[in-house]
């Protein structure tokens, strides 16, 4: 079975909405990952997301869904990459939550 690959404008209208909402940021910052993602395409915008202006917060999301979408990859979501995006701190069962 084929599937369809093809990835409209609006397919990054409502993957950056769906972010905004989930990281609970303004409209501007939705319409820049939209206008990134529409120029880009989703995979490039994430690869490259250290090229993009967002804030500290903003990135940290991004980057997180990042590991998720492109990278169950060794290097791309290493423990301690996640551990240091998460700020976790101590031992074991001492670990902040996202």
């Amino acid at each position: 079975m084929n599937q369809n690959k093809t990835i409209k404008q609006e397919d990054y209208e409502r993957a950056s909405l769906l972010l905004g909402k989930l990281f609970e940021v303004e409209t501007d910052i939705t319409d820049q990952i939209n206008m990134c993602m529409g120029h880009y395409g989703i995979e490039e915008f994430f690869k490259n997301l250290e090229t993009f202006d967002f804030s500290v917060d903003v990135f940290k999301k991004l980057e997180a869904v990042r590991m998720i979408l492109l990278g169950l990859e060794e290097d791309a979501a290493s423990k301690e990459r996640i551990e240091k995006i998460i700020g976790v701190k101590g031992g074991l069962g001492h670990e902040e939550k996202l």
